[in-house]
């Protein structure tokens, strides 16, 4: 099938994740759990599945927050994760004298490729290309030293190392991923929306209101919300929306957190085409009335584009609103529910497809979350 990009994951360790495995991907793959059974952690390491070595798939992973200019990149404010502990926290924190993660990925073709990596840290002399503006210094006789991450991501034949200061400066980590991003090769495109996504940068939106195909499609989802919707333009101003109701264009931003998430999903489909589209919290900020019309349109629209898709959800009402689009004859057998526990020292998975998830929820009322 086009849409099946990647069939398994098998994580050794990753965060709090150990010995998970993960079978038989379809082209729609949804993962429940309670709260931090690692849900989220699955969607962060198949977002690097295309380019493991490259620093900036990492980078999305610390859950550091930044703009995409880097001017708020680095955050070190009492009481807030930092880019340095947001790397450190990758990796198993209980073995501290060899922290590392590993996974391995089966491809379409059913090749395993394994990702190793590793994380020392140790006391190091800042090299002067780093000093500029540093967030807080250690003196050591004339020199200036700082905790270092030595990061080392294996995958295959390629091995890339990075030093990763606890003082460095803002923008100077900025241009260290930045050049490592063009140069790294991504042979698939991945989309991330999490569940916050919706609310921030807007411009890949470009993408989606030049498509002559999908753009109509797009207005017409939209009507869910403005019955009055006549295009979306793009000024200095940033996103506008022609509405019937106001003689001139309105800000996209005025609108609610649910169109703005039905757009951002929309185009990151359209983006995401030929690769895979991960999306944290499925549910958030669309009321479940609309949700069945929505994700319909959103995954009929993947399987066409050949776009493999991955949620993760906390509601049971959303939950099952997505195993109902199984009935549909294009969707049937696309969906798989992996329900993730903790058991023991290690996590397990449940694997239903769409229809026997329903049928035992149903019949002898077994929780999927």
């Amino acid at each position: 099938m086009k849409n099946i990009h990647i069939k398994a994951l098998n994580i050794e360790s990753y965060r709090g994740l150990k010995q998970l495995k993960l079978e038989n991907f379809t082209g729609v793959n949804i993962f429940t759990g309670e709260n931090n059974c690692g849900k989220t952690s699955v969607l962060e390491l198949l977002y690097t599945a295309f380019a493991p070595t490259c620093l900036d798939m990492w980078l999305e992973n610390t859950r550091v927050p930044y703009d995409e200019t880097g001017a708020n990149f680095y955050v070190c404010e009492e009481g807030k994760m930092s880019f340095y502990t947001g790397f450190a926290s990758l990796f198993d924190s209980e073995n501290a004298e060899k922290p590392n993660l590993k996974f391995s990925l089966t491809d379409a073709k059913d090749k395993e490729h394994i990702v190793e990596a590793t994380c020392k840290i140790e006391l190091e002399k800042v090299p002067k290309r780093h000093m500029k503006n540093l967030t807080f210094q250690r003196i050591k006789g004339d020199s200036i030293v700082s905790n270092c991450l030595n990061l080392t991501f294996c995958y295959e034949k390629e091995k890339k190392s990075y030093k990763i200061y606890e003082c460095q400066d803002a923008l100077d980590l900025w241009k260290v991923v930045q050049n490592d991003k063009n140069h790294a090769v991504i042979c698939k495109p991945v989309f991330f929306l999490s569940s916050t996504g919706h609310t921030k940068n807007f411009d890949f939106l470009t993408n989606i209101i030049t498509d002559s195909e999908f753009f109509p499609e797009l207005l017409e989802i939209l009507k869910e919300f403005d019955k009055d919707v006549l295009n979306i333009v793009k000024t200095e101003e940033g996103f506008m929306i022609l509405t019937k109701k106001f003689k001139k264009a309105v800000p996209l931003n005025i609108y609610g957190d649910g169109m703005k998430k039905t757009i951002m999903l929309i185009a990151a489909v359209v983006f995401a085409k030929g690769g895979i589209l991960l999306v944290d919290e499925f549910e958030t900020a669309i009321h479940t009335s609309v949700m069945t019309k929505i994700y319909a349109w959103i995954l009929k629209s993947c399987k066409k584009l050949g776009v493999q898709l991955f949620l993760t959800t906390h509601s049971k009402e959303a939950l099952e609103k997505l195993l109902e689009l199984d009935a549909d004859p294009k969707l049937a057998g696309e969906i798989t529910v992996y329900t993730i526990q903790k058991k023991n020292d290690k996590q397990i998975a449940r694997r239903l497809n769409a229809a026997k998830a329903l049928e035992v929820c149903e019949n002898f009322g077994l929780e999927l979350r």
